[in-house]
């Protein structure tokens, strides 16, 4: 079961009490809707590692691992760091998730009672850009709280607590440690979980080992090219704290895992035809939602307007950039099973967030009539469907998750130390 809001925030006050000479309290901040933004910061080490919680509001399981990671922490197992715990970022977002996390841990069950804010309502995606065309500076009061941390503590070691829907764990790393590659796909594979070895949000990135890439540049982002106007989003925590030399981690663990996703065996298809046919079945699978959104009326205050609107403004974007990459591609390079569950994940993702967000808009909008709504559960009720028949699910999703995103944040941060230790060993005295 994944803790809500105000259990986390109470159970990181908790350990503020049970160790006083060790942890201290923070506010940071507020959010839009007033909610505190506090901070816990354990020990008194020179150097400072900063752990965010719920970067992303339908990524709640980071709750737990700050659970999880604060009690290691407490019992001594800092690796010579001052280590400061952001619980929730986004709690406004996250409460509206909240309806998910005590399970069952079904692909139906978690859609009914998703919700993803509008790329522009998210803290973790309106960090400033100024790269020369690329620019943006509308962040949201959590991102500000967030930048002041930043800017304040001049981290060593950023953290922020991703999880994932479809697919395998994967991790990302702003620069090469050496070993620490292999050590986190072999802590990922440890726990049964197979490694991702195509991602679709990893398209292009270095590969530092399997099921690891290395983060690109702070100036990389796409939204300048693929908004078509107005920027509405920036950029995230890694490319702003990249200015102060930060190392980043970023593990992604699913709830279900896709088959073949760590295999690299032709799976008897082009990559032309791959990608026509992820573009057709994007297409064909939130054909009914847009249909049926255009019958809604226009956006109100609701966050799920503004969601739901977003998530098919990403998928029109999505579609026509695989069809651009369709024409480019060839039509013999064969394609991996990996490849193929990466853009099968994607496309699940997509069409499963639309119809259930979409669903749950329809609750705040009686005037659209039954028929709409009966036809808006049964799109959701058949992706679902499907879904479940193409993943799979674990017995413990949540442990697995918290395990691996908890050694691998000590695991970093060790390796990060012995880094440091032997730069300073080389340096002429």
């Amino acid at each position: 079961m994944i803790p809500t809001v105000d259990v986390v925030a109470a159970k990181l006050r908790e350990i503020c009490v049970l160790y006083p000479d060790l942890c201290r309290t923070r506010r940071i901040g507020y959010s839009r809707l007033g909610e505190p933004l506090d901070m816990l910061s354990i020990g008194d080490g020179r150097e400072h590692a900063l752990v965010i919680g719920g970067p992303h509001a339908n990524e709640p399981v980071g709750f737990l691992t700050v659970l999880r990671l604060a009690k290691l922490l407490c019992e001594g197992e800092r690796h010579g760091f001052t280590w400061h715990l952001i619980g929730c970022v986004d709690p406004d977002g996250a409460r509206l998730n909240e309806g998910w996390y005590s399970g069952p841990f079904t692909v139906a069950h978690h859609h009914r009672h998703f919700y993803r804010p509008a790329l522009a309502d998210q803290p973790e995606w309106t960090f400033p850009v100024d790269a020369g065309a690329k620019r943006f500076n509308r962040p949201l009061p959590e991102t500000r709280a967030l930048m002041r941390v930043i800017d304040d503590l001049r981290p060593a070691f950023l953290f922020s607590l991703h999880n994932a829907d479809f697919g395998g764990a994967y991790f990302q790393i702003s620069r090469p440690l050496p070993g620490l590659a292999g050590e986190l796909a072999a802590l990922a594979v440890s726990h049964g979980v197979p490694l991702d070895l195509a991602p679709i949000d990893t398209v292009g990135y270095e590969v530092a080992g399997p099921g690891v890439t290395l983060l690109p540049s702070a100036d990389w982002t796409d939204f300048a090219d693929s908004c078509g106007g107005e920027p509405t989003y920036g950029a995230s925590s890694w490319q702003y704290a990249d200015r102060h030399g930060t190392f980043t981690l970023i593990a992604e663990v699913p709830l279900w895992t896709s088959p073949g996703c760590d295999d690299r065996a032709p799976a008897g298809v082009s990559e032309r035809r791959l990608l026509e046919e992820a573009t057709v079945r994007l297409r064909h699978e939130i054909a009914p939602i847009a249909r049926l959104r255009e019958a809604t009326g226009p956006a109100v205050t609701s966050p799920f307007h503004a969601a739901v609107d977003d998530t098919l403004d990403v998928c029109d974007r999505l579609i026509a950039a695989m069809k651009r990459a369709a024409l480019q591609a060839t039509a013999t390079r064969p394609v991996s099973r990996a490849e193929v569950g990466g853009i099968r994940d994607t496309v699940r993702r997509l069409s499963l967030r639309t119809a259930g967000m979409f669903v749950r808009l329809l609750e705040e909008e009686p005037a659209a009539g039954l028929a709409v709504h009966m036809e808006a559960r049964a799109v959701l009720h058949r992706l679902s469907a499907a879904a479940q028949t193409e993943v799979v699910t674990p017995d413990d999703p949540l442990t697995r998750i918290v395990e691996i995103q908890t050694r691998a944040a000590l695991i970093s941060a060790a390796h990060l130390r012995a880094t440091v230790r032997r730069a300073a060993r080389t340096i002429p005295s």
